[in-house]
């Protein structure tokens, strides 16, 4: 690709995290979403397979998608994994190297950030080690969101996304481009949250309708960067707990005369996506060389869990839990990852070996394992096990120690918290979405299959050149 200089079409990718066809049928010709419906209704379609081995996970996908590989091949496994040891190029690497200038808004597994070239910008996913970002004037925000995933809870807090730590910080950043009416969105949200309690779900959808904001700051779309991402959770969550509010006749009778609180939650979450779909067209009309991609690297569908007990366990004092097994503040480094795993950096060896050996001689009450550990160089990702609830009323667990020896330990002596919430009802699946909506492009509703591993090459070939881009990928 040497010989390529400057992209025939400006790249806007949509990065809408887990979405699948069965939603985008159920709530396309809905007329609360009609930018929903003019985007499918122009688009060309495909149908993403993720090529991933073992759990699918979207931090592993992504990367898979960007790459043009597998997760065998790329090497990527865990949240806070030392990007030294990926393999392969992501995308938005193959425009810098043509000098060409790139946006980067949220894609996962994207730190650190590297110089987007003129006109670009870059912010990295809210799993990153630090708070660096491009522009400057953008760190105070992306440490904030840093610091509410630091807090690592699974429950809904009423403290988390919208707080005053947040008023104060968006009346201290004047440049972050935040709308007057997305102030009053959220304080209406806060207003209503008194009235209507349900409403609290909607708060992590906030974040997203900020960032967004800073999207449209940032984004020139007469002078756009070569590839821009733009990735959002929004909708993913709504799903993973609420699938049963918007399909409750996928689990027989269990939810079908309980009342559906949660379809109000995804309707105002598919409200943020029509929004950011009609922003998104908008700029395609004021320059007719972006093209707008919707992404998604895998799906979700419909999950019963018959077997699950009510209970959730998280790590939720890290501090406390590397204590109980002899480490210090200053023989580890805490990074970001999601309930139900922690992810840790320790750089000495002798220390690392030790604590996996201990986690890896923890029991519940009933001689179950309690821990799954990672170990990718330096770094280490600690996955609690919930064990039944008989285990979780006791109160403690078993350490085995090097002599043998059976020593109990309690939830709360280890820094563990056991949390009662519903079990999620979607669960991730092999198939997503891409659709591609722009100036010259073809409506096809095929949704013909295509390897998400091949969406690198097939965006490439989007980009630089006029000719029938069905040889630069791979369809099913």
């Amino acid at each position: 690709m040497s010989n390529l200089v400057r992209p025939l079409r400006k790249i806007l990718l949509l990065e809408i995290n887990e979405v699948p066809w069965q939603l985008i049928d159920r709530f396309k010709t809905d007329p609360r979403f009609p930018h929903i419906r003019k985007f499918f209704d122009n688009a060309k379609t495909y149908t993403t397979l993720a090529v991933d081995s073992g759990e699918l996970s979207p931090w592993v996908t992504w990367p898979s998608f960007y790459r043009g590989m597998s997760n065998q091949e790329h090497g990527i496994k865990n949240l806070g994994q030392d990007p030294r040891t990926f393999k392969g190029k992501p995308l938005w690497e193959d425009f810098r190297e043509l000098g060409l200038s790139i946006g980067i808004c949220g894609s996962l597994q994207s730190w650190p950030p590297s110089d987007p070239g003129e006109g670009g910008f870059y912010i990295p996913d809210t799993f990153a080690r630090d708070e660096r970002c491009i522009p400057r004037y953008i760190e105070p925000f992306q440490k904030f969101n840093l610091g509410q995933v630091a807090k690592n809870g699974r429950a809904i807090k009423k403290d988390g996304v919208i707080s005053k730590d947040l008023s104060g910080l968006l009346a201290s950043l004047p440049k972050l481009g935040i709308s007057r009416s997305t102030i009053i969105q959220i304080a209406k949200q806060l207003c209503m949250e008194w009235i209507d309690p349900p409403r609290v779900a909607r708060r992590s959808t906030f974040q997203t309708i900020l960032l967004w904001d800073i999207f449209k700051s940032l984004y020139n779309a007469h002078n756009p960067p070569a590839f821009s991402t733009f990735f959002t959770n929004h909708v993913a969550s709504v799903m993973h707990r609420y699938w049963h509010h918007i399909f409750p006749e996928e689990f027989g009778d269990r939810y079908l005369t309980q009342p559906k609180i949660h379809a109000a939650t995804m309707i105002f979450a598919l409200e943020v996506l029509d929004k950011i779909l009609a922003d998104a067209m908008q700029l395609c009309k004021v320059n007719p060389e972006i093209t707008l991609v919707f992404a998604t690297s895998m799906g979700q569908a419909a999950i019963h869990r018959d077997e699950y007990q009510g209970f959730s366990s998280a790590i939720s004092d890290i501090p406390k839990f590397m204590g109980v097994f002899g480490l210090q503040k200053t023989d580890y480094k805490q990074l970001l990852a999601m309930v139900p795993q922690i992810a840790v950096e320790i750089p000495d060896p002798e220390v690392r070996y030790h604590l996996i050996q201990k986690l890896n001689n923890c029991y519940s009450m009933s001689g179950k394992p309690l821990f799954k550990v990672e170990e990718i160089t330096s770094s280490l990702s600690i996955t609690i096990r919930t064990p039944p609830a008989i285990d979780i009323k006791l109160k403690k667990f078993i350490y085995k120690n090097k002599n043998g020896e059976s020593i109990d330990l309690s939830w709360e002596s280890a820094g563990i918290t056991m949390h009662q919430v519903e079990a999620g009802t979607a669960y991730h699946i092999p198939e997503g979405i891409m659709a591609v909506f722009g100036c010259g492009i073809v409506p096809q509703d095929s949704r013909q299959g295509i390897k998400a591993s091949s969406c690198k090459s097939l965006l490439l070939k989007l980009a630089f050149e006029t000719t029938d881009v069905k040889s630069a990928y791979t369809l099913l």
